[in-house]
């Protein structure tokens, strides 16, 4: 749901670009394996994920000096070591085999994991996390070729953050940090959308389009915005959900979906589709969410340039490669079924087919 506009994220969608591949406009993610014989087993036919060169950024309304800077992390310029990468492991190389004209030789290997906003909620979103946008400067205000601002297209695609609410002394707070409207007492943080800092992987509404509508708009994902990037939606629990005293209705649905679902870090549920967030939470003053000051005045990531991968399997996803998942305290994955399928594409070029 879109309440404030905020922040920008820029992901940059891997694979090939949006604009000139009509035939993604309508992919779907297939979950399972294709039914043998497969004429393309073994072929690495999907090309991995490059940075976009700066002249793309600049012809879609995105200011080059403003993304090059340490607070933005553009994969290929900062952020080679450190979170997301683990010991012994890099973000990104240097790859000359690159022949997309709008990408430089920066392939990205950090492969961020999260739900597909389809209404499945299946783990099979795979992106990659290029750089944080924080306020409207990180725009020129210049439309693209086809007349269009870049604002305007991201802020019809969200992916959403769920931030940590559980503080390591058991401090639980129910409202985030919002410089913006005074609150910055008793809150979360919002100030990073990092992986350590979130409770459970994001949804990503790479499904939504202009064709049915589900966009609110005229633009689809895979279609209109080609520099993969979103506007970030920060969702929470209430005081009516994990409260001194929360309610019978709340409690219900908190029980529901955990076991549905599992738990976050925090305790609290996993919500991997709208509809839990705004039919079961939401409606039910369970949950809330937010995005931020777009000025910039609330701290935090505003959007994103973190371009889902159009078809992961076959060469999409690389050997190298690694992924960015959010993990228990002891290493493990906290969702297994996203991080089986990175295995599962990563070692045979396919989903894991499913149980």
């Amino acid at each position: 749901m879109n309440n404030i506009r905020k922040s920008l994220l820029i992901c940059g969608v891997a694979g090939l670009l949006f604009a000139t591949s009509g035939w993604l406009c309508a992919q779907t993610v297939v979950t399972s394996s294709p039914t043998p014989p497969n004429p393309d087993a073994g072929l690495s036919i999907n090309p991995p994920p490059f940075d976009f060169n700066d002249n793309f950024y600049t012809a879609n309304g995105i200011k080059v000096s403003a993304l090059n800077t340490a607070r933005a992390g553009r994969f290929g310029t900062f952020r080679q070591t450190g979170p997301p990468a683990g010991t012994g492991q890099v973000n990104w190389v240097v790859d000359n085999s690159n022949t997309d004209p709008d990408r430089r030789n920066v392939r990205i290997l950090a492969t961020t994991g999260g739900y597909i906003d389809d209404g499945t909620g299946a783990g099979t979103q795979f992106i990659s996390l290029i750089a944080f946008l924080f306020d409207q400067t990180f725009f020129t205000g210049v439309a693209n070729a086809r007349g269009i601002q870049e604002v305007d297209i991201i802020n019809d695609f969200e992916a959403y953050a769920a931030p940590k609410q559980l503080k390591p002394d058991g401090t639980f707070f129910t409202r985030p940090c919002l410089p913006s409207i005074g609150q910055t007492t008793n809150c979360f943080s919002l100030a990073s959308v990092a992986t350590p800092t979130l409770r459970q992987d994001w949804r990503f509404a790479t499904n939504r389009n202009g064709i049915d509508g589900s966009s609110g708009s005229g633009f689809g994902y895979f279609c209109d915005d080609i520099l993969g990037a979103w506007v970030i939606t920060y969702f929470w629990y209430t005081d009516a959900a994990v409260g001194p005293h929360p309610t019978s209705v709340c409690k219900s649905a908190l029980q529901g979906l955990a076991s549905k679902n599992g738990t976050t870090l925090d305790g609290t549920p996993i919500v991997k589709t709208a509809d839990e967030l705004n039919l079961t939470l939401e409606a039910n003053g369970c949950g809330d969410e937010v995005q931020l000051d777009q000025g910039g005045a609330d701290g935090g990531p505003v959007w994103l340039i973190c371009p889902a991968i159009p078809d992961p399997k076959q060469g999409g996803i690389t050997a190298d490669a690694f992924p960015d998942v959010v993990r228990r305290s002891n290493g493990n994955p906290l969702d297994m079924e996203i991080f089986n399928n990175f295995v599962c594409l990563q070692n045979t070029g396919q989903f894991c087919k499913p149980i």
